[in-house]
């Protein structure tokens, strides 16, 4: 059974985009956290104007980089260089500037994680 609240709309349009932000496959809804991560943070928040998708990942890596969580910024560093929204290059200039705002060990961990993933990406020749 459906839940009537759900603008299936809206859903669809969470689903979407997290896909697009992520690089991977969106899960499949279950609970409250779900629900509002996809309907609210990918449906409404992803897709408002004012800001581009690259301007937008700038930002969720510097908050999750300055969280310092590390399962969350890989999937952010991997959904940025896997749908071409920011480059290698760039990624790497951003550690060297983030370090000088937010501290060197926040900086290795951001570090490590970009050149992981870098490192764990299939590369083209």
């Amino acid at each position: 059974m459906s839940d009537p609240t759900v603008d299936p709309t809206r859903r669809e349009q969470g689903l979407q985009m997290f896909t697009e932000v992520s690089g991977f496959p969106a899960p499949q809804v279950q609970g409250p956290f779900m629900e509002v991560m996809v309907d609210q943070v990918f449906a409404e928040v992803w897709n408002r104007p004012g800001l581009t998708r690259k301007e937008r990942r700038w930002i969720s890596l510097t908050c999750v980089a300055s969280a310092g969580i590390g399962d969350a910024l890989a999937v952010h560093v991997g959904g940025a260089l896997s749908s071409g929204d920011i480059s290698i290059e760039e990624l790497r200039e951003f550690v060297t500037h983030f370090a000088a705002y937010a501290g060197y060990p926040k900086a290795s961990l951001l570090h490590t994680t970009v050149e992981r993933v870098w490192s764990q990406r299939p590369q083209t020749p």
